[in-house]
């Protein structure tokens, strides 16, 4: 067989025109790798001398690279920088509120030149409008270590790191349903600063703390290490500022989902639950404003309620996960969607006990603590909400202001919880 394959080829070498196309077909690809050699070999000469690493706007990384870079000597005083509207920032003290909006600066897209460590590195930004924009940085330097570029990374990191240490860091799902991003940070609240009643509080406390102290036990016994709550009661009775103060007081990080993203598939929740970032709260607020029962109440909601429950602790849930949930009507929730296993523990936050009234009283006006005393005995319990309570005293300029306010707010409801036209407390 071998005989006569060498025999049928010495055949067609010595057809002139056959060797001869063999032959340009040589060459041709002889001087189409010659041609692209020299471009290979700077190619890997440049892999040799220069260092690159690249980031892009879909990773939290980015946003960490140019907070750093904003706050660094080069990009205070780059010459060519762009600007935006900076967020509107929290003032601790209401005379420091600014009403004029601040701006940001950073170096503009575009190649510039800096130095780090003294070295000498670059960056190139680029912005790239496809079906989404993205937004990338490459920094290379020359003549360096990898090790450098990692340093000059995990910088980045420590930074961020030190930006957020007193402050909640918020996610929310991005427009097209796809990532959690990164889009606000509040101050950070621990949550012995949400007036809730006494015995309320200390239940979160010892139950949140506990739950991550007894990882390896929920792993030995093998039951999922996640925790989920149901907070339920009228509105502005804290629910929402209780869920914020649990991821606060365990330095988490709080992941808000709304269920009307119409990019919300069963298929892209169940991703986005087991993709959330590492320690996080996932809080869904007014649970019964997207389900009552198992009936969708808006027609933007693409997720079913099946797919719901899948995903809060189907085979793929998320480990070490905490999961809130907040509703103003318990009654119109489905069973399944609050039975053991999915829900942990539920609290009813409730209309301000004589301590909650105490506690927002003494908040307001510490310097007054025996009339705070008496002004709480002369009031019924669980009339007002918190918020209610909180408003008026936010509003009143004096004690004796808040106090009016009060026994009038406090008539008005008994009257209106009576069918009274008015039932004015006595004096």
């Amino acid at each position: 067989m071998w005989q006569t394959l060498m025999d049928s080829l010495r055949a067609q070498l010595s057809n002139q025109i056959f060797a001869g196309g063999l032959a340009l077909g040589v060459v041709g690809v002889l001087v189409a790798a010659l041609r692209s050699l020299p471009g290979k070999l700077w190619s890997q000469a440049k892999r040799a001398i220069v260092v690159t690493a690249t980031l892009d706007s879909r990773n939290d990384l980015f946003a960490a690279f140019v907070a750093w870079l904003n706050d660094q000597r080069f990009g205070q005083r780059s010459r060519w920088f762009t600007v935006v509207q900076a967020p509107a920032a929290v003032a601790e003290d209401e005379a420091q509120v600014d009403d004029i909006p601040q701006l940001q600066y950073s170096p503009a897209p575009g190649f510039h030149l800096f130095w780090y460590r003294g070295r000498l590195m670059w960056m190139q930004r680029d912005i790239a409008m496809n079906l989404q924009v993205v937004e990338t940085i490459r920094l290379g330097a020359l003549f360096t270590t990898r090790r450098l570029m990692e340093e000059l990374l995990e910088g980045v990191l420590r930074h961020a790191g030190a930006r957020r240490a007193n402050r909640l860091t918020l996610y929310t799902v991005d427009r097209w349903g796809d990532e959690w991003r990164q889009a606000d940070s509040k101050p950070r609240r621990a949550l012995d600063s949400v007036v809730l009643d006494e015995g309320v509080a200390r239940l979160l406390h010892d139950d949140i703390h506990e739950f991550f102290s007894r990882r390896e036990w929920y792993a030995q016994m093998g039951i999922p290490w996640r925790r989920g709550y149901l907070l339920y009661g009228p509105p502005g009775t804290g629910k929402t500022s209780a869920a914020f103060a649990l991821a606060g007081e365990l330095r988490l990080k709080l992941c808000a989902l709304s269920l009307t993203n119409p990019k919300l598939t069963d298929n892209v929740m169940a991703d986005l639950l087991q993709r959330t970032p590492a320690r996080s709260l996932i809080l869904i607020e007014d649970i019964d404003a997207f389900f009552n029962a198992r009936e969708k109440q808006d027609g933007r909601i693409q997720i079913s309620f099946s797919g719901l429950l899948n995903a809060l602790d189907g085979v793929g849930a998320q480990e070490g996960r905490i999961v809130v949930l907040t509703t103003n009507h318990r009654e119109r929730l489905d069973a399944a969607l609050i039975r053991p296993g999915r829900i942990d523990l539920e609290i009813e936050l409730g209309n301000a006990t004589a301590s909650q009234l105490s506690g927002l009283l003494a908040r307001f006006y510490p310097e007054a603590a025996e009339r705070v005393a008496r002004l709480v005995a002369d009031y019924p319990p669980k009339t007002l909400s918190p918020a209610q309570i909180q408003q008026i005293l936010i509003a009143a300029d004096s004690l004796d202001e808040a106090e009016t306010a009060l026994r009038s707010a406090y008539a008005t409801a008994r009257a209106s919880a009576a069918g009274e036209r008015s039932n004015p407390l006595p004096a």
